[in-house]
């Protein structure tokens, strides 16, 4: 039995306090300075004597009018009330203190967003420099969001270090019922560590997509805050820059709905995934081949390395009978290759080898050449 003296602690009903308290109901009390041992327990006086100061400290035993060393039982309601009761309301005013803090707290953020956007100017951009800043940024914008985040993630397969990064940010999220939608590319279906990650997020309530092509990264919060990267003057997309203008906010929007009407579901593992996109990626590299576009240009554009990117190219050349890239393009198109696609269970086209024209299974492809590490990988990576 737990007698604790520290704080106000009460103690702890054990099978000796509940057997001594059984005695008093049976014989209505117990003596105070010689407590009777309840017979058939075998329990010694001191311990009876232990059980009785428990009693009384819970308010289950109290003296008996006129007798006070008599020890009467209490109804069990009532000592509850007695005991329980008051640390019930200091605890009712401990919580409405810690709300009422809360309140203070949050009335000044209509100031520090007024201020916040006095400091990034009339065009509603801040420039967050480098990954810890847009890091954090994102951090704070995903624990605010409340209705929705979307996300445009070009390149291939995200790294399983940034995916453990963003798993738990993401499952908050969804746990306050924000609705959450990413765009990957095609390529990103072969990375084991992205099926597994899209598996997991689907089943907790988010949604992916993936397409051949796609703009540069972007995640927008609640329609309302955007993170792009930064490209200005030939810059490498190291930090991010955070933009509030609504109307670049709803240019975004309409821009990432656009691609997401036009992209395949993506659920995980599924080996039928594949299969649905393999023509929609023949179509994008036939169509770049066609247009003369250098191998690095297509391996960025469609999300692969440069050697999966060759590898490709050089399949579909020899399936075509081509002896040149621009012949094979040229075969393409009169082959009918770059036409747009007709709806079908798995998009696929007559000829293609491995999963339609997907690179190998299960490899994961790295990010876009010359990009920085995402900041975050989950829902958002400017």
């Amino acid at each position: 039995m737990t007698t604790g003296t520290n704080h106000g602690e009460l103690p702890r009903l054990d099978p000796t306090a509940v057997a001594v308290f059984e005695h008093a109901l049976l014989l209505g009390s117990v003596g105070r300075r010689r407590p009777d041992a309840p017979p058939g327990l075998g329990l010694a006086p001191e311990e009876v004597e232990r059980a009785c100061r428990a009693l009384l400290a819970l308010r289950l035993l109290r003296p008996a009018p006129g007798n006070p060393d008599q020890l009467i039982p209490v109804s069990p309601d009532a000592a509850a009330a007695e005991v329980v009761g008051p640390r019930e309301a200091e605890l009712a005013r401990a919580a409405a203190h810690i709300q009422s803090v809360r309140d203070e707290l949050q009335s000044l953020m209509p100031q520090y967003r007024a201020a916040r956007r006095a400091r990034s100017g009339e065009e509603g951009v801040t420039v967050l420099p480098d990954l810890a800043a847009a890091s954090a940024m994102l951090t704070e914008e995903s624990a605010r969001c409340w209705d929705e985040v979307f996300t445009v993630q070009p390149g291939g397969g995200r790294s399983p270090h940034h995916l453990r990064g963003a798993i738990d940010r993401d499952l908050a999220m969804l746990g306050r019922g924000v609705r959450m939608r990413t765009l990957y590319q095609h390529s990103a279906r072969t990375s084991l560590a992205t099926q597994g990650y899209v598996e997991r997020l689907t089943a907790a309530g988010a949604e992916y997509r993936t397409a051949a092509e796609l703009p540069d990264r972007a995640v927008v919060f609640d329609r309302a805050v955007a993170f792009l990267p930064r490209r200005a003057n030939g810059g490498s997309g190291e930090g991010a820059v955070l933009v509030r203008d609504p109307d670049v906010v709803a240019y975004l929007c309409r821009s990432f709905e656009q691609h997401w009407s036009g992209a395949t579901p993506f659920r995980g593992t599924s080996e039928a995934a594949y299969k649905e996109v393999g023509g929609s990626m023949r179509r994008a590299l036939v169509g770049l081949l066609a247009e003369g576009a250098k191998d690095e240009v297509i391996a960025r554009r469609m999300g692969m390395s440069l050697r999966t990117c060759r590898r490709h190219i050089a399949e579909l050349l020899e399936e075509l009978g081509a002896a040149s890239r621009f012949q094979g393009g040229a075969l393409a198109e009169r082959a009918g290759l770059t036409a747009p696609a007709v709806p079908g269970p798995h998009d696929g086209v007559p000829g293609s080898h491995d999963h339609d024209g997907v690179p190998g299974s299960h490899d994961d492809v790295p990010d876009e050449p010359g990009a920085p590490a995402a900041p975050v990988t989950g829902h958002a990576a400017p």
